[in-house]
């Protein structure tokens, strides 16, 4: 049973990240284009008119049924737009699915080396002797992560930043998975 918990759970956070987030994702683009194209685009012509036949002829009708008068003008209301800005409850997700999985990537490393396996990263090799440091890397590789993607979703790059946390997610199970792998065979 807990040979395999850690495999679960890898797989688990996958098949979420997968499955549930990124679905939800692509339904809340097509739900704003949806309520884009609406509130853009109310009325679709049969045959395409000039627009200057189409503007006195709207004027007119409105004016017939008492809306508006020959003077004032149609506005697009912004509010649909308005909530595009806002974090969808996916990327949160993502960002404490990264975390976790950074701690199970160090618990993983630990259980491989504790069992005789070694550190094949020539980058942290040096860094596994001390938990401590193991930590703060370990921290600052999620925290960057977070960084990055969250610098990507203000500057306008939606998909980039849910793109850039699925990778890194995914890259990151992987590893863990390996990891346990590696300890379960040391046994």
């Amino acid at each position: 049973m807990f040979r395999s918990l850690p495999n679960l759970v890898v797989a688990s956070a996958a098949f979420l990240t997968l499955s549930v987030v990124a679905p939800a994702q692509a339904q809340e683009l097509m739900a704003a284009n949806a309520v884009a194209n609406t509130v853009l685009f109310p009325v679709t012509p049969i045959a395409p008119a000039p627009v200057a036949l189409l503007a006195p002829a709207a004027a007119t009708a409105a004016t017939a049924e008492g809306e508006q008068t020959a003077g004032q003008t149609a506005s697009i209301s912004r509010s649909s737009f308005e909530s595009r800005g806002k974090r969808p409850l996916g990327l949160p997700a993502l960002y404490a699915v990264q975390v976790a999985l950074q701690a199970m990537d160090a618990h993983s490393t630990y259980a491989a080396i504790n069992r005789g396996g070694v550190e094949a990263n020539p980058l942290m090799k040096g860094v596994v002797q001390n938990k401590g440091a193991m930590m703060a890397v370990k921290a600052g590789v999620a925290a960057s992560t977070i960084w990055i993607a969250e610098r990507m979703w203000k500057r306008g790059s939606r998909i980039g930043a849910i793109a850039t946390m699925l990778i890194a997610n995914g890259v990151t199970a992987a590893v863990v998975a390996n990891n346990y792998k590696v300890a379960s065979s040391l046994r």
